[in-house]
């Protein structure tokens, strides 16, 4: 990895670097709470696992893309009304409605039982999706949280990195790290909220592939040259 910023993280960086941190207290509430109970070793896997990325991707942020964890802190002018409704359809699915329903799955009524090999798999996705996000993170400086054209920044196409191989690398990430949670779980009917946010991210890939192809300079001839925006051979 090499740095993309000199620039110092801010409060609004610290803001971001710690988001992760609420994010994973709030699926554990969510979690425990509707399990009604605390004694579920793979939950405290899956916790334990998301604590210790959050603090890796803060101390990665930090150390390579201090100028990109600041400009993240925040939804930016310019930022498409779509993009809104899906944040707060992605987050409302993944921060609650996910965690929730594992909870009363594996915790309280244990509807499923996904097994010691599952959880192995979960791993192993979480760490892809971590891989992916902050990969892309370190090499796009535009990897802002929200849609737009960064007119104010010479929003510019990024080729390098896991950007050589599929358009959309950080939403392939939030796909499969959304599988991972499941697994990790151990919950097959948390697979079902986890669908949705699936979907989501589709959507928004086709959303803003289709908004770069037709607003930002390069972008198209990129997009023939790099054919797959989230699997190769597939899409």
């Amino acid at each position: 990895m090499h740095a993309q910023s000199t620039k110092q993280l801010t409060k609004d960086g610290t803001k971001t670097l710690i988001a992760p941190f609420r994010w994973t207290a709030a699926m554990a509430l969510c979690f425990f709470l509707a399990a009604g109970r605390l004694d579920v070793p793979r939950a405290w896997l899956f916790f334990g696992i998301y604590l210790t990325g959050a603090i890796a991707g803060a101390a990665i942020m930090r150390r390579y893309a201090p100028d990109l964890a600041n400009r993240r802190a925040s939804i930016k002018e310019g930022t498409k009304t779509w993009d809104k409704v899906f944040l707060a359809v992605y987050f409302l699915i993944s921060l609650f409605v996910a965690p929730i329903v594992a909870g009363l799955d594996v915790g309280r009524y244990q509807w499923s039982y996904l097994g010691p090999s599952f959880a192995i798999i979960g791993f192993v996705l979480y760490a892809a999706s971590f891989v992916l996000a902050y990969w892309a993170m370190v090499v796009n400086e535009h990897f802002e949280a929200t849609v737009r054209i960064q007119t104010d920044r010479g929003h510019k196409v990024i080729t390098t990195g896991p950007y050589r191989f599929v358009r959309h690398p950080g939403y392939l990430g939030m796909i499969i790290g959304g599988f991972g949670v499941s697994f990790l779980l151990g919950s097959a009917y948390s697979l079902i909220p986890v669908a949705g946010a699936t979907l989501a991210v589709v959507v928004r890939t086709y959303l803003e592939d289709r908004l770069l192809c037709n607003e930002l300079e390069g972008y198209a001839d990129y997009a023939r040259t790099t054919r797959y925006r989230l699997i190769i051979g597939v899409w």
